[in-house]
């Protein structure tokens, strides 16, 4: 599987209720740059489901309606964007008052080792980074909630 076709998967998977059970996205914007970094791919949502009209009333008065975002960025599998890119996430996610934030980071081959060690050991609570090695199928994430449910996320495009 090439990039472009799995991001474009990935899209369509957050776009038509994927994470539903995280949030619900319904923008996407390609080749977007955000501070200095520029990113593949970035789908906006908010934590507030859509639904039918009784669902609908009970989230609008039980749920908080939160903007969220997935970003994605490919080719670097020793990670030497990553740093600017969360620098770029943590300032768009502060001006937009997010609370948390999703980073794909697709690769057409294996990630280094210290890339995934720095991936793995990353607890950052308010950003979930996820690596996808399409050529082996394997995804590594960060340990927070967040990363583990980016993790799911990626994992359905296999």
């Amino acid at each position: 599987m090439k990039i472009r076709e799995y991001l474009l998967k990935l899209e369509d998977n957050l776009m038509t209720g994927g994470g539903r059970w995280v949030a619900d996205f319904t923008e996407s914007f390609w080749e977007l740059p955000v501070g200095d970094t520029a990113f593949d791919m970035l789908i906006l949502g908010n934590t507030r489901p859509r639904g039918f009209l009784l669902s609908r009333f009970f989230s609008w008065i039980v749920l908080p309606n939160y903007p969220v975002a997935c970003f994605a960025y490919s080719d670097d599998p020793d990670l030497k964007r990553l740093s600017p890119s969360l620098k770029a996430i943590a300032e768009y996610r502060e001006k937009e008052e997010m609370p948390w934030a999703w980073l794909v980071i697709v690769n057409e081959g294996p990630f280094s080792r210290r890339a995934q060690a720095l991936v793995e050991k990353n607890d950052t609570k308010e950003i979930g980074i996820a690596l996808v090695d399409l050529a082996s199928q394997e995804i590594t994430a960060s340990k927070s909630f967040i990363g583990r449910r980016v993790a799911r996320i990626a994992k359905r495009f296999k």
